[in-house]
Formats: C-alpha cells, structure tokens, sequence
C-alpha cells in the first residue's frame, strides 16, 4: 500500500497541482488537454479506479486504503479527476455495477470506468434546497417492469460535463435552463 501512496502522491504533486493555477485562471476546459494526458499517465501506471476492484480495472483497495488514496488525491482540487475517483461518477459506477442490467453497464458502466464519458446526479429539489437525501420528495413507483419516477429536480451536479442527462426521445424529463443553472439541453 505504501508503495502506491507513495506513486499517487508523486504524480499529485509533479503532474496535478501545477495545472491549477491553469485550471482557475482559464477554466476546466482549458486545462482538459493536459488532465487528460495525466488521466492517460495513470491509466498507464495502473492507478486508474483505485477504489474498484481487479475484475473491472481497479486496484481493488479497501475502504479505508482508498480513504488514503483520496486524501493524497485531495491535494489538489483536480486529484480525484486524473484518478476517475470524482464525484458524481464514483457514485454511479457504484450504482450501475452493484444494480445495472448488463445493457446499462455496457451503454454507460464500461465507458464511465474507461473515463470515455462523465456522469451528472440529480438530488437538489426547488422546493427542498440542498443535498439532503432525506428532504427528497422524488419518488420512483414500481409499475410493471417499469418504475415510473415523479418529481423536480435543478443545480444537477456535473451536467455541464455529462455525456447523458436523458436519452433524446425519453418520455416524461423535461430539460432546461433553471435559475442558477446553465443550458443543459445541449447534454439531452
């Protein structure tokens, strides 16, 4: 375990940290060409998806070894990024693995673990500010084979950077510009 504390941290601190004054002056997209190149450097090494398991890539680290690793990551406000640890896509490759039919997973798991594609997360309500799962009055109702999900959602986290919000033609999700928001319709 050391030996990997050891490597992440190297690259944090050689690779990561001095494309953040980039990265704050001029904005994610244009530092993306170099966190890719680091995203590619990690790939290379065998630290990409520490967190998951060897099966789908990963170093397959306990909870607390990957706590380490994402203190490490936490130098930086780009860390988690060049390691595909980031949150919203953390959460919901755990989500497809551990639920996802195999057409799901091989439509959005398999790309989001190569890093091909970023993921949003909807949970901020209008009439329930915050991220408090609690509060949620969405609802999802079994219907067949089918869950009918009822609810509002705004201020959902990574759509700007998304590859899916909805799939286009998907009956019952309207997307748009909400207060605070930006257009997500180009995601749709």
């Amino acid at each position: 375990m050391e030996n990997y504390l050891e490597r992440i941290d190297k690259i944090v601190v050689e690779d990561i940290i001095p494309l953040e004054d980039d990265f704050l002056m001029h904005g994610f997209l244009n530092v993306l060409p170099k966190l890719n190149q680091c995203r590619d450097k990690v790939k290379k090494l065998g630290l990409w998806t520490p967190y998951l398991s060897g099966e789908y890539g990963g170093l397959g680290l306990s909870l607390l070894e990957f706590a380490k690793v994402s203190e490490i990551l936490g130098k930086s406000l780009l860390g988690h990024y060049c390691f595909n640890s980031q949150a919203p896509d953390i959460g919901n490759i755990e989500l497809l693995k551990d639920h996802a039919s195999d057409e799901l997973k091989d439509k959005f798991l398999s790309p989001l673990i190569s890093g091909e594609i970023r993921s949003c997360f909807g949970m901020t309500e209008p009439q329930n500010p915050g991220s408090n799962p609690v509060w949620m009055d969405t609802v999802a109702v079994k219907d067949g084979d089918d869950f009918v999900i009822n609810g509002n959602k705004w201020f959902t986290s990574s759509a700007d950077g998304a590859s899916y919000l909805k799939e286009n033609g998907a009956d019952g999700i309207k997307v748009g510009i909400g207060p605070g928001s930006i257009c997500t319709t180009r995601v749709v």
